[in-house]
This record gives C-alpha cells, structure tokens and sequence, in this order.
C-alpha cells in the first residue's frame, strides 16, 4: 500500500481510504456503516468539497466486501 493510503476501521468495518480522512469524512463513513448494518436509510449533509462522494463510495464498497466475505 502506498503511504498516502489510509486504513480505518469502522463499525467493525476495514475502510481503505485513499488519503487521510477529514473528521466530517469520519462522521459520514460511521454514519454509513452503522446504517447499513441496521438496514436503515441515511439522510447525511456537508458543504460543498467535505469528500461526501469519497466517503460514500468507500464506506458502501468496504461494506460490501466485508458482506460477501462472511457469506464465503
């Protein structure tokens, strides 16, 4: 891994982020976890350049992977 990746790990959750992760990216991520591991929708809000894509993509996709790890 190259040293401006960052690894986090969220709601038991390992998040690989490609670059050290604002607070408010954070906040978002664990948001997102947390929802998605009790099925519940987020409604989540930042300014304008906060990352909020970023942190969506990699949260949901890491999600994800953890998911289908447990299913093999």
């Amino acid at each position: 891994m190259s040293s401006d990746v960052s690894e986090y790990t969220i709601g038991g959750v390992k998040i690989i982020f490609p670059c050290k992760a604002y607070p408010s990216q954070l906040a978002m991520m664990n948001a997102i976890v947390k929802g998605l591991n009790s099925r519940q929708h987020c409604l989540l809000e930042s300014p304008t350049g906060s990352g909020k894509s970023l942190a969506l993509l990699c949260s949901a996709l890491s999600w994800q992977q953890s998911m289908y790890g447990k299913l093999l």
